[in-house]
């Protein structure tokens, strides 16, 4: 029994002269103290530059007449129940080019034109986005035979005619506060030809040129840079995703899968003032508030849909977002949800919304 003492004893001498030795070594110092650096970063991060919460927050929504209509509702119906029956009065609206100018040189802006005489009618606001990249999946919403020209030189042509013909035929209407120039223009997400920067350039001086109000550029508040795009804008926009059902364009697995954002509430804001872009200069322009899913919304099943957005995910939402100390959140959804009322006997999300939109 002794001799095994001794033996232990000897033994752990041994090793506690072993890690001495270690811990003496210069190399070993330098790695201790940037793992100690790594650990510690985050909490000194958010205790000087975490976001104060936000207590009067103006909330709004994302409306495309695009993906109403392709969900199964009347868009008109739908558009005047988000103004009337949800009450929302900060709206972002979309000029697709693609119903626009079906034929080249034919413009017709009959569509966007009623969304926002509806909007005068209700001293509604509204951020309008013109440009190639607009909201709603796939994206890109140029017409047919602009994707079949072959010069670059002639698409960029016609794509700045046409910026020009719709600030010119709508910046008449005073409801319009803000112009959306592109969408997450240099994220690339979509079925779409890459977006230069110089093209998105031109496009904000030409806008600039003719009106003078502000201009917003949206980037991915995930996966984006923020700073190229605020710097070329007056305001940026950004996105706020959870939850997602995502393949990352098949570059990690064979298959896609379901995945949460593993970032917490104040990490837009420290992200905010790392990058230069003052937190009263973003506006959440797209606040997930519906599924996402491997299949349009009205497609999914009930069990698909609350792997992304159940009840409990839609609640947390609005709480994870005012937290993150942004006052302006426009909720991307409020299509997806007069459907689940309307067609799927779900009138939950609806009349939350609906209850936190009227308490304004």
């Amino acid at each position: 029994m002794f001799r095994r003492q001794t033996a232990l004893q000897k033994q752990a001498s041994k090793a506690w002269e072993y890690i001495r030795k270690l811990f003496g070594l210069t190399l070993t110092r330098i790695v201790l103290v940037i793992l100690i650096v790594l650990i510690a970063f985050p909490f000194v991060l958010f205790y000087f530059l975490k976001p104060e919460s936000e207590n009067d927050n103006r909330y709004g929504v994302t409306f495309s007449n695009k993906y109403a209509s392709q969900i199964g509702l009347d868009w008109k119906d739908a558009y005047i129940k988000v103004l009337d029956d949800l009450g929302a009065r900060n709206l972002r609206l979309v000029a697709y080019w693609d119903d626009i100018e079906v034929t080249p040189q034919n413009y017709n802006y009959k569509d966007i034109k009623w969304q926002l005489e509806q909007a005068e009618k209700r001293n509604a606001n509204v951020i309008l986005a013109v440009g190639r990249k607009v909201p709603r999946y796939p994206e890109c919403f140029e017409p047919s035979w602009w994707r079949g020209m072959s010069s670059e030189d002639e698409r960029n042509k016609e794509l700045f005619e046409y910026v020009i013909r719709t600030v010119m035929e709508l910046q008449s209407y005073n409801s319009v506060k803000m112009w959306q120039v592109e969408n997450e223009p240099f994220f690339p997400f979509g079925e779409c030809l890459p977006v230069k920067k110089a093209t998105v350039e031109q496009e904000v001086q030409l806008v600039r040129a003719l009106d003078e109000r502000p201009i917003l550029i949206q980037d991915s508040g995930e996966g984006g840079f923020w700073f190229p795009s605020y710097q070329m804008a007056d305001y940026l926009g950004i996105s706020m995703y959870r939850k997602i059902w995502y393949d990352f364009w098949g570059t990690l697995t064979k298959s896609a899968f379901y995945f949460q954002y593993p970032l917490s509430h104040w990490s837009y804001g420290v992200r905010a003032r790392m990058t230069g872009v003052p937190i009263e200069r973003i506006i959440v322009t797209e606040l997930q508030a519906e599924p996402w899913g491997p299949a349009i919304n009205s497609k999914l099943s009930n069990e698909e849909k609350n792997q992304t957005m159940s009840v409990t995910d839609f609640l947390s939402t609005i709480t994870y977002a005012q937290k993150s100390g942004f006052r302006d959140l426009y909720f991307w959804g409020a299509e997806w949800w007069l459907w689940e009322k309307e067609q799927n006997a779900t009138p939950t999300y609806w009349d939350m919304a609906k209850a936190l939109f009227r308490q304004k």
